[in-house]
């Protein structure tokens, strides 16, 4: 069984007047050779949360503007507003000399009515799925840090820019909030089916909603627009028992 190492890779350290020091590592590096957004949003969010006094973060919304390095690295923090419901912030990631990304983000206590209107995608159980690195599971990065299981179908195909999909975290962790906001962008982006170039992820809004109680996170990821060498890509992961457990959407640039 694949280590977990989430909370040591997600940690950072307060160092005063808001600045926080941490390591950002090649564990969750993409097959491209950088650190996954998703793990970056991840680490940034835990560190602004402790900075503001909450576990519970409700939005996010990140600009990626260089690639993370791993190594030594600074979140530089800043509250806006400390509210009776929501409190608001932003955090810069500081790689060496060179701003890497921008974040600001809402905490707050989830109270009040709930109503869900959509539906988690069709899939069977996750046993009853394939397991695309059965034979050949990558030993190093983010592939490594994820289980995947996909329909017996695959997970979109024949030009189909729609994954759906179950993921698992290493070590069989049920996922918090921040690791919810990883999750979002842990898949290959299905514009992958329409150009086989790849993406670039310029920006991306994640909204929280609840945990889960199991490992499984139920997933759909797709995209609809392509305009301009740009692209959107939604997600919804959902729980097991057909609960909503975050959305997003990210603007990407095409490669």
């Amino acid at each position: 069984m694949t280590e977990d190492l989430y909370p040591t890779d997600t940690a950072s350290v307060p160092s005063g007047d808001g600045v926080r020091d941490l390591t950002v590592t090649d564990r969750w590096n993409t097959p491209v050779g950088t650190p996954n957004g998703g793990y970056v949003l991840a680490t940034m969010l835990r560190g602004l949360g402790e900075e503001l006094g909450s576990d519970q973060p409700l939005v996010a919304a990140i600009s990626y503007l260089s690639p993370a390095r791993p190594g030594p690295a600074q979140l530089r923090t800043s509250a806006l507003k400390a509210g009776r419901r929501l409190s608001t912030g932003t955090a810069e990631l500081v790689c060496g000399d060179r701003t890497v990304a921008h974040v600001t983000a809402s905490y707050g206590d989830r109270v009040g009515t709930s109503l869900e209107l959509g539906a988690p995608p069709a899939l069977p159980r996750p046993e009853d799925c394939l397991d695309p690195f059965a034979d050949a599971r990558p030993d190093a990065g983010l592939m490594h840090r994820v289980e995947y299981r996909m329909p017996h179908q695959g997970a979109g195909g024949a030009g189909d820019p729609t994954y759906r999909l179950w993921q698992r975290m290493a070590g069989e962790r049920v996922p918090d909030l921040y690791a919810l906001a990883f999750l979002v962008d842990s898949c290959p982006p299905p514009v992958l089916e329409v150009s086989p170039g790849g993406s670039v992820t310029v920006q991306l809004t994640v909204h929280l909603h609840r945990v889960p109680v199991t490992p499984w996170v139920a997933t759909v990821v797709s995209t609809r627009h392509v305009a301009g060498g740009y692209h959107e890509e939604d997600c919804e992961l959902w729980d097991e028992d057909g609960n909503l457990l975050a959305q997003s959407r990210q603007l990407g640039i095409l490669l």
